[in-house]
């Protein structure tokens, strides 16, 4: 019997979107690679519950735009060291800084639609040092907040 739970994957760059589905691909039942077009696909299995509810769907974040999914997994693709001016009223020297480290991250549109889509369980992977300290709190500071939550009783971080 195939399951009636629906699944979201969701990262911020198409690049980890086409590598998610290589590394699916050795799992020929859940995608495919259309020989014609080389666009990636999930396989018929996999795409529809037997209700007819979308069940696996793999993309950037507007692939999710007024989407729904029991379960999502948010891959938080952002990982360096790069520093930002100590003080944030630095301006456009802090913001240029901070969109090298943050990317997309600081979009507060993108990354409302990244954290929303889930019905039931969200599980984002990524750096946690990316979530943490002052420069997090200043230049992402849904994410910063978002981590600080999942320390408490309302999470779990590993």
């Amino acid at each position: 019997m195939r399951s009636e739970v629906s699944i979201g994957v969701i990262t911020f760059y198409s690049a980890q979107r086409d590598e998610i589905f290589r590394q699916l691909a050795h799992h020929p039942s859940i995608t495919i690679r259309d020989e014609e077009s080389r666009e990636w696909q999930i396989t018929e299995e996999w795409r529809r519950t037997p209700s007819g509810i979308e069940r696996l769907r793999i993309g950037t974040v507007d692939a999710f735009q007024g989407k729904e999914f029991d379960i999502v997994l948010l891959s938080v693709v952002r990982s360096n060291a790069i520093r930002l001016p100590a003080d944030s009223r630095a301006g456009d020297l802090f913001d240029k800084a901070a969109n090298r480290k943050y990317g997309h991250l600081r979009l507060s549109n993108r990354m409302n639609v990244a954290m929303s889509r889930q019905r039931s369980l969200l599980v984002v992977v990524g750096d946690r040092a990316m979530a943490r300290g002052r420069e997090a709190e200043e230049a992402v500071p849904a994410l910063a907040t978002f981590l600080k939550l999942c320390e408490g009783v309302h999470g779990l971080v590993r």
